[in-house]
């Protein structure tokens, strides 16, 4: 059986182990739109920018160093900015914080039983949270938990864990991806079942409190990966297939899939047509997904299909070829690129790249971890010297001309 948990584990080795992030200017920034640095104080809005024509300087924040320190994941869904955090043991990363920029402070929405724990990946979407604890407390004692937190000040609800599995699949299972809506809560799980073990992809029902298996199958076969959802019940989600008989022949393919959550089994429809497509994310007519090399786990060209029409197109960025762990705002796609030291996000409406920072190509600087909710874009500055530095900008909305 192949296993990712490639993006987990990067941000994990930038994060907690290697990098740490500056809360300086970057040694040289080009492009239309360049960064105004300013430190991030509570009340204070960023700078607007025009919907169209030339984009105006993004005005960059720093959030306090204090409030992040020490920083492993982050996500947003173009109001809140959430992130992990850890401080009292040397790997752990068990607590969860949300804040909305110009409220005075974050608020704290988990502080983590199990201090030797990481959170994350992490979610939010409209007031809502869920998140995988990932558990290692050496050999024997390794495992997953997945929590939905349904608002802020309220305990967390476990919805699936690896507790009941035995330890030998436990600790190899591969990483939880989460689709939260406002509906639902969706993941990929991997279990033993009497037969072996199996990989699933999981739905927790909010009104109903009903959690089932949307799909499941025999994980020698095929995996469930990167569940992405909207709040009309659509679903995309990829998985990794094995074919053939003999183990030193087999071969594997890599398809995303459309399909509507109701109440039924699920009807899902393939929409790639080469096996090389992964992570997809749904947006309005817009599936985009990474064309991969037979390998989810590296780097891959993003491409957009179009519902509507059919039409498949490619999306490249200026300074580098191959994204990972990317995603889609109202108007830009940001995505972690090869090389740290160039940071540009792509426009949609424009058919174009936007560059924010650029960094020696020998300069310990870089960025990393950016993600894109709405016109929300927030990312995270590393130097080998200093502490990471969490930061975010407004995006400019989508033209309404």
């Amino acid at each position: 059986m192949r296993t990712v948990r490639a993006g987990l584990a990067a941000l994990v080795a930038v994060l907690i182990v290697g990098a740490c992030g500056s809360t300086a200017s970057p040694a040289s920034t080009s492009g239309v739109a360049r960064s105004n640095v300013t430190a991030s104080q509570p009340g204070t809005p960023s700078a607007s920018a025009s919907g169209s024509g030339p984009i105006a300087p993004l005005d960059i924040h720093l959030v306090p160093q204090d409030w992040t320190t020490p920083l492993l994941d982050t996500a947003t869904d173009g109001t809140e900015i959430i992130w992990s955090k850890g401080g009292d043991t040397q790997h752990g990363a068990p607590d969860i914080y949300a804040w909305t920029p110009g409220d005075p402070s974050p608020k704290l929405l988990l502080r983590g039983s199990d201090r030797e724990a990481q959170a994350g990946p992490i979610a939010v979407h409209h007031g809502r949270y869920a998140f995988e604890e990932a558990i290692d407390h050496g050999p024997g004692y390794r495992g997953w938990r997945v929590w939905y937190i349904a608002a802020a000040g309220q305990k967390p609800f476990l919805v699936d864990t690896s507790a009941t599995d035995p330890q030998s699949v436990a600790e190899v299972a591969p990483a939880t991806w989460l689709a939260l809506t406002d509906d639902r809560l969706i993941w990929n799980a991997y279990h033993q079942s009497p037969s072996g073990p199996r990989f699933y992809l999981r739905s927790f029902e909010f009104k109903t409190g009903t959690i089932r298996n949307l799909l499941e199958a025999d994980a020698a076969q095929t995996q469930y990966w990167f569940p992405n959802a909207d709040d009309e019940g659509r679903l995309v989600y990829s998985t990794i297939e094995r074919s053939g008989t003999d183990p030193a022949a087999y071969t594997y393919a890599d398809h995303v899939f459309l399909a509507q959550v109701t109440a039924g089994p699920l009807q899902p429809r393939q929409l790639d047509n080469d096996g090389r497509a992964t992570e997809p994310i749904l947006r309005g007519d817009d599936v985009f997904w990474k064309h991969t090399d037979g390998n989810v786990s590296n780097p891959g060209n993003l491409e957009r299909l179009s519902l509507t029409t059919g039409a498949l197109d490619d999306l490249y960025f200026d300074h580098q070829t191959g994204v990972d762990d990317f995603t889609v705002g109202n108007r830009f796609i940001a995505a972690w690129l090869p090389d740290d030291t160039i940071f540009e996000i792509y426009d949609l409406q424009a058919n174009s790249n936007l560059l924010i920072d650029q960094y020696a190509p020998t300069s310990p600087k870089g960025v990393v971890r950016p993600v894109v909710g709405g016109d929300l874009l927030t990312f995270i500055r590393h130097d080998t010297n200093t502490h990471l530095q969490l930061c975010w900008t407004r995006l400019p909305p989508l033209s309404q001309n």
